[in-house]
């Protein structure tokens, strides 16, 4: 499984043209950086621990393919800040909501505001969180509402690439 390319996480991001599908691929993203980085937790990389041990955790049906598990794992062996932790929680956890959802809200929906302003890796950018918050509250006159879909989209694509940069072994 190779790691893809900044340029081309944000090409696969910024095709999404709905807030679900969004959500999807950057959870499918998380997810796989996540299962990348797992093997780099255990001390020795021997093939023979790799193999017999390392490879039955990450499995398909292994502890270590439920995401909250492998999380809650990388940040207890303190591997993983609790900003990063907190993080790829809350994309996880608004992926699933959207999945359920027969409605789903957009990119310029206020639940999708409220998930905005609770990710770190947007809400610690100070300049692109308050352009974001400029735009969120300025009349439209000003600016249309595409460029501000488009302003959170990249937003929430430089967050996702903030965290997969952050699960790097």
């Amino acid at each position: 499984m190779t790691a893809l390319t900044e340029d081309e996480v944000l090409g696969q991001l910024n095709a999404q043209d709905t807030l679900p599908a969004f959500m999807s691929e950057a959870n499918a993203l998380l997810r796989k950086a996540i299962k990348r980085f797992l093997p780099s937790l255990f001390v020795n990389n021997d093939e023979e621990i790799v193999e017999y041990a390392v490879k039955p955790l990450l499995a398909q049906s292994g502890p270590l393919d439920d995401l909250d598990v492998a999380l809650r794992l990388i940040y207890a062996l303190g591997k993983m800040d609790k900003w990063l932790y907190a993080d790829i929680t809350h994309f996880s956890q608004f992926h699933q909501f959207l999945s359920g959802q027969d409605n789903a809200p957009g990119f310029t929906d206020e639940l999708t505001w409220d998930f905005i302003c609770n990710v770190n890796a947007i809400t610690d950018n100070t300049p692109m969180y308050n352009a974001l918050k400029g735009m969120k509250f300025a009349d439209f006159a000003l600016y249309s509402e595409s460029r501000f879909i488009g302003m959170i989209k990249t937003a929430l694509a430089l967050a996702v690439t903030a965290i997969l940069k952050e699960l790097t072994p």
